[in-house]
């Protein structure tokens, strides 16, 4: 269970956790770092997901389709809430393809819980054709 009280926790440790239980495609224990109501842009310009039960199956789908996820956070700093953070997502597609994109993204918490969640990255693969 996610203690959502105040603590000595700063956001990026709190994302640290986050990206461990990720790591180990552990559904329950990551929806437990967001609020019922979060809006998560995924991809900014798509449309957002809505509530965590989109969530849930948007981390699903995902999961199912890329292997050897890992998310990196290279720089980050904090706001009022916010953490703002650059870095990579490398993955396996489902194609078996190796890809590495970019971002940079700004989460939002509320009494401990992610509210919202944008995601600044090039849909398409930078690395293809290379």
């Amino acid at each position: 269970m996610i203690d959502t009280e105040q603590t000595t926790e700063t956001l990026i440790q709190r994302v640290h956790r986050l990206q461990q239980v990720m790591a180990a495609r552990d559904v329950s224990a990551s929806l437990e770092f967001f609020a019922p109501n979060v809006e998560y842009h995924y991809h900014f310009g798509t449309r957002p997901l809505i509530g965590i039960e989109w969530v849930e199956k948007f981390l699903k789908k995902y999961w199912a389709n890329h292997t050897d996820v890992t998310w990196v956070i290279n720089s980050w700093a904090e706001n009022d809430g916010r953490l703002f953070s650059e870095g990579e997502e490398r993955y396996v597609n489902a194609d078996g393809h190796q890809v590495i994109h970019p971002y940079m993204g700004v989460i939002e918490f509320t009494d401990g819980l992610i509210t919202g969640w944008r995601d600044y990255f090039q849909m398409a693969d930078p690395n293809a054709g290379k």
